[in-house]
């Protein structure tokens, strides 16, 4: 439970006490109780109070209003971050097409980049919340970028051939195994650890897949070396991602 800053489950406690709150997040909270004295108290007068008095008591209407209201100006905050940063980063095109043709963006250009930096910010801020420790977000960020840079690239040129073939509809497979380790680790820095490895491996083997499905491709740029050295570096990304994890795992 070392992950799990301490605040975040004092927030949960008034949805666990009143009986409202999901198997996930019982179980989260009464393991993190186990190494917690303070918490495992403060669980233990709510159960009492549940058989005696009402919860109510020891938790009244306003506490958990507050703790809502906490939680959602938190939310609407780091959105805001989000996509502060955003508009500053895509004021750089927009005042480069000011003063020379080479960047010649269009509302499609800037709706898309948009959702990208916005969806790539937010993952970031949030998933971050789980742990204080500088390698587990240092972990995310590298993780968030290289899933960032991937998608650019395809958008924008294409890994395999041009942006157009079909054949770089195989890097859906990265987020897909991402998606399922975040989900079967529940974003432990040792499971997450694991997934960037197995999506680093994924990553290194593309290039033999395509060799292998995709042969006539590789008459295009940037032809059968290229995409192995675009393909090792986004795999070295992943890589070091995962070792950040793994330095940030409980021991």
């Amino acid at each position: 439970m070392e992950n799990i800053p301490r605040n975040v489950i004092i927030d949960l406690l008034p949805v666990y006490i009143s009986g409202e709150a999901s198997q996930e997040t019982k179980r989260l909270i009464e393991e993190y109780a186990e190494s917690d004295l303070e918490i495992a108290k403060m669980i233990k007068m709510g159960e009492l109070d549940n058989e005696d008095i009402s919860v109510k008591n020891i938790l009244p209407d306003e506490l958990e209003l507050k703790t809502l209201n906490r939680v959602r100006k938190r939310i609407r905050r780091q959105m805001l971050y989000a996509a502060l940063t955003t508009a500053f980063i895509l004021l750089i095109p927009l005042i480069a097409m000011q003063f020379t043709n080479e960047v010649n963006w269009d509302t499609l250009d800037f709706l898309i980049m948009g959702v990208l930096l916005f969806s790539a910010g937010l993952t970031y801020i949030l998933i971050t919340k789980i742990s204080d420790k500088t390698s587990y977000r240092a972990g995310v960020g590298i993780a968030v970028l290289a899933g960032f840079l991937l998608i650019w690239v395809n958008l924008a040129v294409g890994i395999i051939g041009s942006e157009d073939n079909p054949a770089n509809l195989i890097f859906l497979g990265i987020y897909i195994i991402g998606f399922v380790g975040a989900v079967i680790s529940r974003l432990g820095a040792k499971g997450m650890s694991i997934t960037l490895f197995v999506i680093a491996v994924y990553q290194m083997i593309v290039p033999l897949i395509v060799s292998y499905i995709w042969n006539s491709t590789l008459d295009a740029s940037p032809g059968i070396i290229g995409i192995t050295i675009i393909n090792l570096l986004f795999a070295l990304l992943f890589t070091v991602s995962g070792f950040l994890f793994m330095k940030a795992a409980p021991k």
